[in-house]
């Protein structure tokens, strides 16, 4: 209790005790306050400014997209993550199978989308699962991407009359804030009605990097439909319209760990270097060591291997001993944890580097990539890529004839994980499927393959295996997992089926 509260207690007691009281509370409010929002010492450069998405992305996206691109141009760290992404999340493709309720319209369906998705390129190049690939890498890259429906006409000799665009975000008009007409927000390329929906984008013909060097400057933007225009990128805040690149978070460090490595060659440089000094008292005659040469008036001298010089008297050598650096290897893979963090995923997986690592070690560190890949697919890609494009393919196909109902039933298979340790993982599988845990439905799709498309090829199999009265130890009607014969249904025993372990004939 301060002075003050004391002299007051002596006159007025009570407005005293409320006084110390009040400052009993003050202190508890103070010691219960977050260190990360003080305002000492420590945290007086942190400035934290409250701004939305839309505005801290607007005054960065240029910057930090160029940047993104000259990294995965010239740092290999850089484009190495970038490939990763596409890799995990794409690998052979999002295959969609057409889920109706109806067997012949999706036999209808499945037939038209294997013709189409071989021409669905606008830029005649890919397919459809190409389409996604290079559409998960510019998000990579740049952080968003656009895919714009391109309707074709009956004379292009489609027989869907549909091809997708994909585009760079650069293709945004960013200098749009209102539309006259409607009166409706434009931010960043993005016009929005009165309660947020996107109703339009606003983009240029030609990307305008391309202005200047091979095509002529047009100032003006077109207004696309937002039903025409798919667009895709990571979103993390609500109210957020665009994405920023997946190595935002790693650009310093990656331009760091390239200048320290620029740094550490010249220093290596300079180690290798081998210079000689020669020191003496007889200024008139230097006693050159080695063979002298001349170099623009200049006087040089060379070492020869296996020389042998005598020194004149007062004469002496010294040679230059650059101390070596150390720490190197150290300093490296701790920027490359740090690189590999930012970019979500393993040190392994982006450096290739498994010399410290077992299979529990790894095991662990590519589970939470997986699920980081997962929630990409499921919360990015697919409802911004895939089924954007399945819908409009099934307009097109209807509208075309191709198909007889206007269904959008789908099915959409992710691809697999390639298994760390292969028959571990395919024990498991297999245990789950014993104890009820999950379906082979579910364990085929989690593994990237389509559970029809497996029923079918293994019916064929067995079928062929029949005719031919092949008994195989990798058949379960007719051998068991221990490779005995099994009883069939009129009680006879098949004959002992051919395994690599019977290995005695005799026996």
């Amino acid at each position: 209790m301060g002075w003050f509260t004391k002299a007051l207690g002596t006159v007025a007691p009570r407005a005293a005790l409320k006084r110390a009281a009040a400052r009993k509370a003050l202190d508890a409010v103070e010691k219960r306050n977050y260190d990360g929002a003080s305002k000492g010492r420590r945290m007086k450069n942190w400035r934290a400014p409250q701004t939305s998405s839309n505005a801290e992305i607007g005054a960065a996206i240029q910057t930090l997209r160029g940047r993104s691109r000259d990294l995965v141009r010239n740092d290999g760290w850089a484009k190495r993550g970038v490939e990763v992404i596409a890799e995990c999340a794409i690998g052979g493709g999002i295959i969609p199978k057409p889920e109706t309720g109806n067997d012949r319209l999706d036999k209808e369906i499945a037939q038209a989308f294997a013709d189409w998705s071989e021409v669905c390129d606008a830029e005649e190049q890919s397919d459809f699962y190409g389409i996604q690939d290079l559409a998960v890498q510019t998000i990579a890259e740049s952080g968003e991407v656009l895919m714009r429906r391109r309707r074709r006409r009956s004379s292009d000799g489609l027989a869907v009359p549909l091809q997708l665009q994909l585009m760079e975000p650069d293709h945004l008009d960013v200098t749009h804030l209102r539309n006259q007409t409607t009166g409706f927000d434009i931010i960043s390329g993005i016009e929005l009605d009165r309660i947020n929906r996107r109703v339009a984008y606003w983009l240029y013909q030609t990307h305008p990097g391309e202005v200047g060097l091979y095509r002529p400057m047009r100032f003006d933007s077109q207004r696309v439909p937002a039903d025409q225009i798919a667009h895709a990128y990571r979103k993390t805040r609500p109210g957020q319209l665009s994405g920023v690149p997946w190595l935002a978070a790693a650009m310093i460090d990656l331009r760091d760990l390239g200048e320290y490595e620029s740094a550490e060659q010249v220093r290596k440089k300079v180690e290798a270097c081998f210079a000689a000094f020669v020191t003496t008292s007889d200024l008139a005659d230097p006693g050159l060591l080695g063979a002298e040469d001349e170099d623009d008036g200049g006087r040089l001298e060379t070492l020869e291997p296996g020389m042998i010089e005598y020194l004149e008297p007062g004469e002496d050598v010294s040679f230059a001993q650059p101390s070596p650096s150390s720490g190197y290897d150290s300093y490296t893979r701790a920027r490359l944890h740090k690189i590999a963090t930012a970019m979500g995923m393993p040190y392994q997986l982006l450096t290739g580097d498994v010399s410290r690592v077992n299979w529990s070690s790894y095991k662990a560190g590519i589970v939470p990539f997986k699920a980081m890949i997962r929630r990409f697919q499921k919360r990015t890609v697919l409802p911004m890529v895939c089924r954007p494009a399945w819908r409009w393919f099934i307009e097109s196909a209807f509208a075309a004839g191709r198909i007889s109902e206007l269904n959008y039933g789908v099915q959409w298979t992710l691809p697999g994980f390639e298994p760390i340790d292969r028959q571990k993982e395919l024990m498991a599988d297999q245990l789950e499927a014993r104890i009820g845990k999950a379906s082979m439905l579910e364990i085929i799709r989690r593994n990237g393959g389509d559970p029809e498309t497996v029923l079918k090829e293994l019916s064929e199999w067995a079928e062929k295996v029949d005719e031919r009265e092949l008994v195989f130890d990798s058949d379960p009607r007719k051998t068991s997992g221990a490779g005995l014969t099994q009883a069939r249904p009129d009680g006879t025993v098949l004959p002992p089926a051919v395994t690599p372990d019977d290995t005695n004939p005799q026996e």
